[in-house]
């Protein structure tokens, strides 16, 4: 296991325990009545404080199997700004793979870190007919590295920028944890193509399993 894959484990495992360490008990008052548990009120109805509206997890992004290939990890920060809508941020990093083949059969393997962060926001849409199913709609900035030409071995880096927009469906496990299945379109990508495809891989959709 070389030094990015054990830094790939580290930071998914780091993540997934600071999520899996908020889970706690519904509360008995309303579950007791047949209700849902409330997510910025008391059972008594007093609003609940800042820090317990806050949601600490992570994920997995920017997966992309074969030629390229590439993973990324997520840390996060969320807000539940109300019983509908959530506000958040997020740092990213992705490892990206490329293997490249020339005329006259020469091939070069590309290796990349990207690094950069995310603000998103998410709305319930239909609770009374689809609960946990909102609308999920962000913008990514991720630094990459690239070389000019397969002649030079000078490493070059740019941002890239991205707005995205599709639905995340939440299993909630309590009150401010959850785990979340988000599929979202990157509406840039075919603005820049190639750069984006150091970070997406081969297409504009962009599917993650994240936590909190």
């Amino acid at each position: 296991m070389n030094f990015i894959q054990k830094g790939l484990l580290a930071i998914m495992l780091i993540s997934s325990s600071v999520a899996f360490g908020q889970i706690t008990e519904d509360p008995e008052e309303r579950r007791g009545d047949g209700k849902d548990p409330l997510k910025t009120k008391t059972p008594e109805g007093d609003p609940l404080p800042f820090s317990q509206r806050l949601r600490f997890g992570g994920g997995i992004s920017n997966v992309s199997i074969g030629n390229p290939f590439s993973i990324g990890v997520s840390p996060v920060i969320a807000y539940q700004a109300s019983e509908r809508a959530i506000l958040g941020v997020g740092v990213n990093y992705v490892y990206y793979r490329a293997k490249y083949y020339y005329q006259g059969g020469a091939t070069e393997v590309y290796h990349a870190n990207q690094y950069g962060g995310r603000v998103f926001g998410m709305y319930e849409i239909i609770p009374n007919i689809v609960k946990n199913l909102y609308l999920h709609g962000e913008f990514e900035n991720t630094n990459v590295g690239y070389n000019v030409n397969q002649s030079t071995t000078q490493n070059l880096r740019r941002w890239v920028s991205a707005g995205l927009v599709g639905l995340t469906y939440s299993q909630p496990i309590s009150r401010r944890f959850g785990v979340n299945l988000t599929a979202l379109y990157n509406l840039s990508y075919n603005a820049d193509p190639v750069f984006s495809s150091f970070v997406y891989g081969s297409s504009p959709w962009v599917i993650r399993v994240s936590f909190f």
